[in-house]
Order: structure tokens, then sequence, then C-alpha cells
């Protein structure tokens, strides 16, 4: 069962990096919808977090990873949002006509820009925004968002 939600569901999963270098993974529900022409927040709770220190080279979110079906990835604008409302930009308007994000990881020192990678895509990919800026010394507990909006209409898809 576990193995299926990570192949057909929602996959959000997000890595802390802590005090002592270790790291914890939260899993959301699987086959969440995306509708055309709108946003649509996808949460996850997070609990029993160490407050972090401020340090924008080792510490904050270190990776977001999704699996999501969708026709004409460039289509979306995908967001991380922490619970205090800070957010960082993963991806938007790339992957032309192609489809999927398949067991797709967003992680700041990737060696792989997504700006200009061929979808579908899998593999790891540094995002477009800043992700160091988002739990970074913030409380990390909480609601965690995964905001997809889809800027055209003819193909919704699903996380």
């Amino acid at each position: 069962m576990k193995k299926l939600m990570k192949i057909y569901g929602l996959i959000f999963l997000v890595f802390f990096t802590v005090l002592t270098a270790s790291g914890q993974t939260f899993t959301s529900t699987p086959n969440a919808h995306i509708n055309d022409y709108a946003t649509t927040e996808f949460t996850l709770a997070a609990s029993g977090m160490p407050q972090l220190t401020t340090d924008t080279t080792t510490f904050g979110l270190e990776s977001v990873c999704i699996n999501l079906t969708h026709t004409w990835d460039a289509d979306l604008d995908i967001y991380i949002v922490a619970p205090d409302g800070t957010s960082a930009l993963l991806v938007s308007a790339q992957g032309g006509g192609d489809d999927n994000f398949t067991n797709t990881c967003f992680n700041y020192d990737a060696t792989q820009d997504i700006i200009g990678a061929p979808a579908p895509f899998t593999g790891t990919f540094r995002p477009m925004g800043q992700m160091g800026i988002v739990n970074n010394g913030q409380n990390a507990n909480g609601t965690w968002k995964l905001r997809i909006t889809d800027t055209y209409g003819g193909d919704d898809g699903t996380l």
C-alpha cells in the first residue's frame, strides 16, 4: 500500500535538516485533484520538529518531492508554503506541452536546474525560488502547503 501511494498518489515529502544534521520526512494523502484555472492548496501537518536557528546555508527546508500527473506542465506554478506563510517558488511555466512530474524532487543544491529541463521531470532539480528562506529559523510545526496554480484550462491533473 505504501509503495502504491508513492507511485500513484501524492508524495509530498518535506525533509528538514536539524541541528543534529538528521532529517524528518512527512508524507501526505494521495490522489488529490488539481483544478483548471484555479489555485489548489494541499496541506500536510508536521509536528515534533525542533526550533531551528537562522542559517541560510545549512538549515531550513532541504527538499520537496512530488508525483504529479498533468498534461502540459507549463500550465503549472508550484510553491511550498511554511506554517508561518513564508513561501518559495519550486517551478513555474516549465516543460512546455509535455506531461507530469514523476518522482520529482526540488533541492537547493541539486546540480540540474529545473529551468529548461525536459518533462516529464524525473530526478532532483534546483527550484526556481530560494528554498532556504522557508523554515529558516521559523517554527516548522504546523500546517505546510503545496500550492499549485493551473494557469490554463482543458487539462487538469492529480497530485
